[in-house]
């Protein structure tokens, strides 16, 4: 059961040297490890065994979508494991992904959990905004870009991931993990193993409303490039009026968490428009 653990970077050398270090030290070693470096400036220096380990470096950011399409063309292993350059991948995280592989699984993932870089603010809440930072999926059980896995048949038979989004020049376009996944709900077997956990790095500049905001705009933008042009435009209007009045409605009280989550609401709906 080969499998290949992938890594795409940007501009962050000292996390992805962390994330790349715990699948070197796994209880059970990946096949081989992929690094793409996504045009970082400078480029990604890194020490690598050429025999478990490629470092793969583009002269400039194609976007993440790409980058992990092409680590799918050159990995050799039966199945193809994701963590982001910010993650760092438990000890037995490989060990539980073979759990998956032998009773047949195509695509598998596991928890993301927190590693804050700085303390959180008073208001912040995972269960409502822990999406945003790319942690808190334990209890929705979905699987996300930083901890996901497929066996390489479900590529052949759903395709790959959509190049229009995923994150690039600075963009956060998003939802091309999800997009793929949904495409194979209904012909690959799928599951979420609570044990295959990933501790996702959460910076402190994200916890903030300006990054919340932006995001959630982008999440939006990305939603409605991937589906095409629709006919939900007056809806979405619609219900960013509704969801506007809730907001400012003096006779709803709520606490700071739930205001801010419905402003990221607006700016998501806001992105499906413009």
């Amino acid at each position: 059961m080969r499998i290949s653990a992938v890594v795409v970077t940007y501009n962050r050398p000292e996390e992805v040297k962390k994330a790349v270090d715990s699948l070197v030290n796994q209880s059970v070693e990946p096949f081989e490890i992929i690094i793409i470096d996504n045009g970082s400036s400078p480029p990604l220096s890194m020490k690598v065994d050429g025999s478990k380990m490629k470092l793969i470096r583009f002269d400039e950011e194609v976007g993440l979508s790409r980058a992990r399409n092409y680590a799918i063309n050159v990995a050799k292993g039966e199945y193809i494991a994701f963590i982001d350059d910010d993650c760092i991948a438990s000890k037995h995280w490989i060990e539980e992904i073979q759990k998956g592989m032998r009773a047949g699984v195509d695509v598998l993932g596991g928890p993301l959990k927190p590693r804050f870089r700085a303390k959180p603010p008073e208001w912040w809440n995972e269960k409502g905004l822990g999406y945003i930072v790319g942690v808190g999926n334990s209890e929705t059980r979905d699987i996300w870009g930083g901890n996901m896995v497929f066996r390489r048949e479900v590529f052949r038979k759903i395709g790959v991931f959509n190049p229009n989004i995923g994150r690039k020049k600075g963009r956060l376009l998003s939802g091309e993990d999800s997009d793929l996944i949904t495409k194979g709900k209904e012909r690959c077997k799928i599951l979420f193993m609570p044990n295959a956990e990933v501790f996702h790095l959460v910076m402190s500049e994200r916890l903030t409303l300006r990054y919340i905001m932006r995001w959630s705009y982008y999440s939006g933008k990305s939603q409605r490039i991937a589906s095409g042009p629709g006919l939900g435009a007056f809806y979405n209007i619609l219900k960013i009026l509704i969801t506007m009045i809730e907001l400012l409605n003096p006779f709803i009280k709520s606490e700071k968490s739930a205001r801010i989550k419905k402003v990221a609401i607006i700016a998501e709906l806001v992105g499906t428009i413009v």
